[in-house]
């Protein structure tokens, strides 16, 4: 499975190449190319839903272990517990702020925002990790720290599982090759356009 995706995400950093350097007539043939490697030409790929719940699903697994973060940052840093609403805020919203450019610019064809989403789905993975063994150590052992919470580490998995089922799904890889697909038909009107200027 990840073979194959790795596989995919190769395909269209390749292509992505292709097209920042293509002609006129290179551009046709890998848009052509490309509309037939997507198969259906409307679908969820075209909405964007894969990257969207993705997006999601990493968002809201690296918000959840904020508030135990939070309050060991503070106690770290000698500060009051009572900023640690302000820290969850905070973080939470430049967070988010990333993912939604990152998604954005995912859905303008750009491959190096797709590595910086996988990357803050690493992130997550790693802090939902961290979070997880805490909540089942404080289970075992009957203690609460601050901001622990079982249930939630639970719900955290459980997002990113959701996201990387979407990362791993065809539906996903097929948005991929239209946003590529887009960004080559882009990059073919810019260059007739230039073309007819110049004459």
């Amino acid at each position: 499975m990840f073979k194959v995706f790795s596989r995919r995400l190769q395909h269209c950093n390749d292509v992505a190449v292709s097209i920042s350097k293509a002609s006129t007539t290179q551009l046709q043939q890998l848009k052509a190319q490309l509309a037939e490697q997507m198969g259906k030409p409307v679908g969820l790929h075209t909405m964007g839903i894969p990257a969207a719940i993705s997006t999601l699903g990493v968002t809201v697994s690296f918000a959840i272990p904020q508030l135990w973060l939070g309050y060991g940052v503070l106690a770290a840093l000698n500060q009051p517990a009572e900023r640690v609403f302000v820290w969850v805020v905070l973080i939470a919203l430049l967070f988010a702020g990333i993912n939604g450019l990152t998604t954005f610019m995912i859905g303008k064809g750009s491959m190096r925002a797709l590595r910086v989403h996988l990357t803050l789905a690493v992130i997550s993975l790693l802090l939902t990790a961290v979070y997880l063994v805490s909540a089942l150590n404080g289970a075992m052992k009957g203690t609460n720290w601050p901001g622990v919470d079982l249930t939630a580490a639970l719900l955290s998995v459980f997002m990113l599982l959701i996201s990387g089922g979407c990362l791993l799904s065809t539906a996903f890889y097929k948005m991929l090759l239209f946003t590529l697909h887009n960004r080559a038909w882009r990059q073919l009107i810019r260059q007739t356009r230039n073309a007819h200027i110049s004459r």
